[in-house]
């Protein structure tokens, strides 16, 4: 016969086992359930995450020379757009910036991104009603796949019927805050970020006809390089416009002498001169586009 003694110190033993069996599953000792490990690429030019913001009535030069606004890489590289004095013409060559981030400072990015709905289906999740915005678009590599999250009109305030999606725009737009300020999302010190050492740079040249633009006198600068911008590089789809890609010491002595150049800057070869556009080429990016 089992007395009640008996199976009260079963009982209390079973649930011993039980516990036990829960807290060896945990973390720690805290018996909480680990963390998702996102397996990612970690090649220097093998993309983790991309923010972009593109297309509306834009200019041609804004499509030749437009640029993600935040770019993760595999090594822990991160590229950003810094901020922009409100002169024009503003400075020719960007202001993208870079840091580094470890390896647990990518996890800690990737479960915002997850936390955010970036790492299910390709989905859209677009407002309407408002007219020529941009389409945000978020590309994550997680575990060899590659999910793209689309917003159109990302950022306005805009009253959305659907209760589901405007909790997912929500997310989408939290997501981006946090990144926009990542020394804060990261807990790091603020301002270490550096400029963005690109490897290679494309040239756009076309032909200029004009000293004067939008009423003021275009500085004239001497093109630095051997090549002549009107025959070098390949045609592009744009009118009367070729691609160069610059890289190693033609890179540098390009960048030299368009430190002090503007977006209206003309450039002298021989007797020819030209409008230049500049595009920095991130890791994962070669030669001219296709488009």
């Amino acid at each position: 016969m089992i007395t009640k003694g008996i199976a009260m110190r079963r009982l209390v033993s079973l649930l011993g086992i039980g516990l036990l069996a829960t807290a060896c599953t945990g973390a720690g000792a805290t018996g909480s359930i680990p963390a998702r490990r996102y397996n990612v690429a970690t090649g220097a030019d093998q993309l983790v995450l991309r923010i972009t913001t593109g297309g509306g009535l834009v200019p041609i030069e804004y499509t030749l020379t437009h640029t993600p606004w935040f770019a993760l890489y595999g090594d822990g590289l991160v590229v950003t757009q810094g901020p922009v004095d409100a002169i024009y013409p503003g400075p020719l060559l960007p202001n993208l910036r870079q840091m580094r981030v470890t390896p647990a400072g990518i996890q800690k990015i990737l479960a915002a991104a997850d936390g955010a709905g970036l790492l299910g289906p390709d989905a859209r999740f677009d407002a309407t009603g408002i007219f020529d915005a941009g389409t945000t678009t978020f590309t994550t590599i997680v575990d060899g796949e590659t999910h793209t999250i689309g917003a159109y009109a990302l950022g306005y305030d805009v009253a959305i019927a659907d209760a589901a999606l405007a909790e997912a725009r929500s997310k989408l737009s939290g997501f981006e805050d946090e990144l926009g300020d990542l020394p804060t999302f990261l807990k790091r010190v603020a301002g270490d970020a550096a400029a963005y050492d690109a490897a290679a740079m494309r040239l756009f040249a076309r032909p200029a006809t004009s000293s004067e633009q939008n009423g003021q006198t275009r500085q004239a600068l001497a093109w630095p390089l051997t090549v002549d911008p009107g025959t070098a590089g390949e045609a592009t789809k744009t009118p009367s416009t070729r691609c160069l890609v610059l890289t190693g010491s033609d890179l540098q002595t390009f960048i030299a002498a368009a430190k002090t150049a503007n977006a209206l800057t003309l450039w002298t070869y021989g007797t020819d001169r030209y409008s230049v556009l500049v595009r920095p080429l991130y890791p994962e990016e070669t030669g001219c586009p296709a488009s």
